[in-house]
């Protein structure tokens, strides 16, 4: 038996239906998610906590890690959908009207001064609200008008992150045949869970302020500074990524701005 189901993208992810353990898991966390009276925080605290069947418990004493193997799983996607759909406000129905969804990626690439394929990578990382139909994504016109893309180099180093230093992080950093994923922090420590050759799977210590994210594959490279923040994001990369509490404080989508922020970055 296959489940179908719908991402807030709008793309349709199909799999076996899980049985046993993980099936009734599962059903809990869609569950969970159409319940007003469970939060945010407690979704997230379920779905990425010990009683998760898809998450390793072995690697790391104490704690359920997502490893690259359970990011391929589409059931744990599923899961991570849930979570963003506790983010909505709650007059945002997942059921919007195809309607609200106008701009097509050309439009929007040409709108924001960016490539196209920046602009899936937003989609891809929920930074612009879309939804696919037929193949192509439609993004919405008002998350595109709130888009922010940097068009400065590296951000001043006298502009001093604030607040409280950021929490562990997952991370899926290094290199593959097709792309990379490399981060700049003041922590030089890593602890690795997993390795397969140059890709490192594993977690940024807890202490940091500011982090460089440069991502490179054949045709472009991308460049973000995060800062901690509450609760759950996630930035993929040609499947590397980094995953906890931050936020994307700079974009920069041109590859040779991004190239240069990067080795400008002086970690804080």
């Amino acid at each position: 038996m296959k489940t179908q189901y719908t991402l807030l993208s709008g793309e349709t992810v199909e799999f076996a239906t899980p049985t046993g353990e993980l099936g009734t898991f599962l059903c809990r966390v869609l569950t969970a998610a159409r319940d007003p009276s469970v939060s945010e925080a407690e979704l997230t605290d379920l779905v990425l906590g010990p009683e998760n069947p898809l998450l390793d418990r072995t690697s790391v004493a104490g704690r359920s890690v997502a490893t690259a193997d359970v990011y391929r799983d589409p059931a744990f996607h599923v899961m991570l959908d849930c979570v963003a759909r506790k983010r909505l406000p709650p007059d945002s129905a997942p059921a919007t009207p195809r309607a609200r969804y106008t701009v097509t990626v050309p439009e929007a690439a040409q709108q924001l001064g960016i490539s196209e394929s920046a602009v899936r990578q937003a989609i891809y990382a929920g930074r612009l609200r879309a939804s696919k139909e037929g193949g192509t994504y439609y993004l919405d016109p008002h998350s595109v008008a709130s888009y922010r893309v940097s068009k400065r180099g590296p951000r001043r180093q006298d502009q001093e992150a604030k607040g409280p230093p950021g929490g562990m992080l997952d991370a899926r950093i290094g290199s593959g045949p097709d792309a990379s994923f490399r981060v700049k922090h003041s922590r030089d420590d890593f602890e690795l869970t997993e390795k397969r050759g140059p890709e490192w799977t594993g977690m940024i210590p807890p202490g940091w302020r500011r982090i460089a994210v440069l991502g490179t594959s054949k045709d472009l490279s991308r460049y973000w500074e995060i800062e901690p923040a509450e609760g759950e994001s996630v930035l993929h990369f040609e499947g590397f990524y980094l995953r906890g509490g931050f936020r994307i404080v700079e974009t920069v989508s041109t590859t040779q701005r991004a190239v240069s922020a990067f080795k400008a970055f002086q970690p804080r």
